[in-house]
């Protein structure tokens, strides 16, 4: 008989939406919720009919899950449910985006992820989409050729939208360092506090190997996005190549026209729709991840640091005021310094 993976949450806000893409998968089931908050734990728990804990390490050692599931605000440090899963002896880890706010965070979690056996997923769904597989398919076949220019553009605050747009940049030029950047970035974002976290505009032109070229926006305000046919400022990416072009619109269609093909290949799209099949596939693929080893995940941590350095190299031009190679990567005291610049 396979195997059910049990899988636990921890938060009990986004938390229970991200339970429900567990429901009625063959090999997986949710078995406890994990939240501080009283009023929020009894209504996940009604909800999800599993026990709840105000305490983590405690769900851990009561229930024994095989993967937990941690849906929490960007200002809850990542680093801190990695050791005491992998003490559990929990196979997978899923955390949210962004993965870090700040140098010294991602730091903590390199450190922490590397001391264990455990498979760390970031919960980059836009990955899961029929785009995203497309994009794999063309790149193994080489259907698009060698791409020269990426155009990407996204609404909304950084530490939600930019994370996911530069992981879908990176999928589209094979998941590869930036060679260098040239950005530039305004205003101050906060999160519930005073505290500035990040800017709150970023846009940057990047470089990558084979002189990939991409214009990165990332602004409250979308400025290139008016003229996308059928778009949403929301999430846009398109994509030039040597034997044709492709595009997405988080909110509008995604599609391509192929050189030497007469008629382009279009369909509609609907986040609203989409996020769910992309979520619960997400899912089915950590349980695929932890049967086979080499089905690895779409979403493996690595990828997901990579966007991180390289919206840290942003950062990092952008104190400068120059054009930087990458790496070095933003170090803790440039962030500080670019921190105090923006307040100023």
């Amino acid at each position: 008989m396979a195997k059910t993976y049990r899988a636990a949450i921890v938060g009990g806000r986004r938390g229970v939406h991200h339970a429900r893409a567990y429901q009625d998968l063959e090999n997986m089931e949710v078995v406890a919720i994990c939240e501080i908050d009283d009023q929020r734990r009894a209504s996940a728990e009604a909800e999800l009919n599993v026990t709840g804990y105000a305490d983590y390490e405690e769900m851990l050692r009561k229930e024994e899950p095989d993967i937990v599931h941690a849906v929490t605000m960007p200002t809850v440090p990542r680093h801190i449910w990695v050791e005491p899963a992998a003490r559990a002896g929990v196979g997978a880890l899923v955390i949210e985006k962004p993965i870090a706010l700040r140098p010294r965070e991602a730091e903590r979690l390199d450190a922490a992820q590397e001391g264990t056996n455990l498979k760390i997923i970031v919960n980059h769904q836009r990955r899961y989409l029929p785009f995203a597989d497309k994009i794999r398919e063309f790149q193994a076949e080489d259907k698009l050729g060698e791409v020269h220019f990426v155009r990407a553009s996204t609404q909304g605050e950084i530490t939600d939208m930019d994370t996911h747009l530069m992981d879908l940049v990176l999928l589209t030029v094979g998941d590869v360092p930036p060679t260098d950047v040239w950005a530039t970035i305004e205003g101050g974002e906060t999160y519930q506090t005073d505290l500035l976290n990040c800017p709150e505009n970023l846009i940057a032109v990047y470089t990558f190997p084979s002189g990939i070229r991409v214009f990165f926006e990332s602004t409250r305000q979308a400025l290139g996005t008016a003229d996308f046919p059928g778009s949403n400022p929301r999430c846009n990416i398109d994509i030039w190549a040597t034997k044709g072009r492709m595009w997405w619109r988080e909110n509008g269609s995604w599609g391509y026209l192929l050189d030497g093909v007469s008629q382009q290949f279009i369909e509609p799209t609907n986040f609203g729709h989409d996020d769910i099949s992309a979520q619960r596939r997400l899912t089915q693929a950590i349980a695929t991840w932890l049967i086979d080893e080499s089905q690895s995940h779409h979403c493996r941590y690595q990828f997901a640091k990579l966007g991180f350095d390289a919206i840290m190299a942003a950062y990092r031009s952008a104190l400068k005021g120059r054009r930087l190679t990458f790496p070095p990567h933003l170090q803790e005291a440039e962030w500080e310094q670019l921190r105090a610049k923006l307040t100023v």
